[in-house]
């Protein structure tokens, strides 16, 4: 089984088509986001439309749940709030339905999905760092556990006791290892590149590829500028921060 793994689309349709278009072209059978298909970006009813058509299992991000009162507004910066209560004001009753209907963990196989972490998923804490790959490694009980969140694509893999950090781009895995992968943001990357970032999950040939793809930036920022977001939110995706 070939997954398609993705996160962090935040209402950016233009890098999203971009990334079903990778997607098919590697031969996908099965999609799996990992959650924020709305937030910062102008085309949230369109994303979420777009996500629907694809037939992906997906979980919960805590922007999802804000736009749907969900999660508390009061944990968002002041750019994220704005955003937030835009996204709201253009969110029909099918598309706050489908926000609500969204889990937070997903479990198939070897494999775990959560947007954030595993030890409190209801409250979107970040793995970024030793000390949390640490504790999510202390309860992960599948071969991996696949997240989003961060926007920032990277890797560790639990040997022998010991944490690693994992940066390449194709990773061959070990059934003895344990391994966490950040499958980085399609719609708004953090990590110093403008490219979007997807993620393949091989079960068969148990290898996990990381695929980075440029998409149409001036039409995504300008779109977030015309619909009077804070304009931040439109040059930050040629910063890749």
């Amino acid at each position: 089984m070939r997954y398609g793994i993705f996160s962090d689309v935040h209402g950016n349709l233009e890098a999203f088509s971009e990334a079903i278009i990778r997607f098919r072209a590697l031969k996908i059978d099965r999609y799996i986001f990992l959650g924020d298909i709305v937030g910062y970006g102008a085309n949230p009813k369109e994303t979420i439309s777009l996500l629907k058509e694809i037939r992906s299992i997906n979980v919960a991000g805590n922007h999802d749940w804000a736009c749907v009162d969900k999660f508390d507004i009061k944990y968002f910066n002041d750019y994220a709030k704005e955003a937030i209560l835009w996204t709201k004001s253009v969110l029909g009753e099918e598309d706050r339905s489908f926000l609500l209907s969204l889990s937070l963990v997903y479990e198939e196989g070897d494999f775990v999905c959560v947007h954030g972490n595993l030890w409190q998923p209801h409250e979107f804490r970040y793995v970024t760092n030793y000390d949390d790959a640490k504790l999510l490694f202390s309860i992960l009980r599948k071969h991996i556990c696949f997240i989003g969140h961060s926007h920032r694509m990277e890797g560790y893999v639990l040997k022998r006791g010991e944490i690693r950090r994992l940066q390449q781009k194709e990773v061959s895995l070990d059934k003895e290892n344990r391994y966490i992968f950040n499958v980085g943001s399609v719609g708004q990357p953090r990590d110093g590149k403008s490219m979007g970032c997807i993620c393949v999950y091989d079960s068969k040939e148990q290898l996990v590829t990381f695929v980075r793809f440029g998409y149409d930036i001036n039409e995504a920022s300008n779109k977030i500028i015309k619909a009077g977001l804070p304009s931040f939110l439109g040059q930050r995706l040629y910063l890749g921060k």
